[in-house]
């Protein structure tokens, strides 16, 4: 056995794939396991963790054949020149084709970091579908206790994966006057991004105006963003806009409200934090965010809410009308990377 693990951190877009490796990443790496993570852009946050990435070009949709091929082969040489005999691979919601075919002649433990999607309620059966039947070990985040094998692949259910900040510092000033209301739409910069951020600073906005009441909103729209944010010239707000926060820093500590999309790794964030909170759903290709967001609201510090900025004005209004607008008591972070990250370590060893 290696000692060392290797994923690919997919998505130019998101960082969700990123954010639960790492945090899987440096439980292995408390317990003397070394990391390397394929890339096709560099990650900000792998970087903050101090990991290893190596730039390989990425599938794009619409290239020529020609094209792909140049690049699958490049791919292949890379990670073929890299790979180690009982490296450990670990594949986050996509597998990974070049890095999963090599890695079955090394003789490499694969695992597989699996949270619902709307295409496959079945891990198993989507690792099939997908080609990639020999997957040693599927995790399921959030199906904490359950062990069984199905189509020859063990499916191993863990609690949910939260990656461990570094510090809590926080992100606001002193200075900073009136609520302070962050927003965020998670990951690194989807396509809704600029429609949902532009809709929930009009909606605080709405809501400062009617209610008179000053407030600070901080927006973090994510490292890979190419929308536009604006707001309309008022007396109640001042708006500061940032692309990424670094793991040092907290967006929960003195913030008095969030308004949020429902990435898997926000809600999750959500759950920890205690922070009331405005939830809405994002459209994604595999994500069910309008199911997480529902399962959300059994917490009564966050509420689920509609993109239009009349809704989120209403649910904001209401919600800092309620016992539920002050900060609910925080939770123990889930120890679905430690459970990932021994169950990995033990197995491998087998190989």
């Amino acid at each position: 056995m290696s000692n060392r693990v290797l994923s690919f951190a997919l998505n130019k877009k998101g960082m969700g794939h990123a954010s639960r490796l790492v945090a899987i990443h440096s439980v292995l790496r408390e317990v003397g396991w070394n990391s390397t993570f394929f890339v096709g852009h560099e990650h900000r946050i792998i970087a903050d963790y101090g990991f290893e990435q190596i730039v390989i070009p990425e599938r794009t949709y619409g290239d020529p054949p020609a094209v792909e091929a140049r690049k699958s082969g490049i791919r292949r040489a890379v990670i073929r020149e890299v790979m180690d005999d009982n490296d450990v691979i670990l594949h986050d919601v996509v597998v990974h084709p070049e890095l999963y075919e090599l890695g079955i002649p090394r003789q490499c433990y694969q695992g597989y970091i699996y949270r619902e999607r709307k295409d496959h309620a079945d891990p198993a059966a989507l690792l099939r579908a997908v080609g990639a039947p020999n997957i040693d070990t599927a995790y399921v985040l959030g199906r904490a206790g359950s062990i069984e094998t199905r189509h020859g692949i063990r499916v191993v259910g863990v609690p949910d994966v939260v990656r461990r900040r570094l510090g809590e510092e926080s992100v606001w000033q002193r200075s900073d006057p009136g609520l302070r209301i962050l927003v965020t739409s998670g990951g690194g910069g989807h396509e809704d991004a600029e429609p949902f951020l532009n809709s929930a600073i009009s909606g605080i906005v709405r809501m400062c105006v009617e209610r008179a009441t000053q407030a600070t909103i901080r927006v973090v729209t994510g490292p890979y963003f190419r929308g536009s944010i604006a707001v309309e010239p008022n007396p109640y707000v001042s708006l500061r806009v940032t692309s990424y926060v670094d793991p040092h820093h907290s967006l929960y500590a003195d913030t008095d409200v969030i308004v949020s999309q429902g990435g898997y790794n926000t809600v999750q964030e959500l759950k920890l934090a205690g922070v009331p909170a405005i939830a809405v759903a994002g459209e994604r290709m595999l994500d069910d965010q309008y199911a997480r967001i529902t399962e959300l609201t059994v917490w009564e510090h966050v509420r689920a809410c509609g993109p239009t900025p009349e809704e989120i004005s209403k649910q904001l209004s209401e919600l800092l009308h309620t016992p539920a607008g002050t900060a609910a008591a925080t939770v123990s972070r889930p120890s679905g990377a430690e459970e990932v990250a021994r169950d990995v370590a033990r197995f491998a060893e087998r190989y």
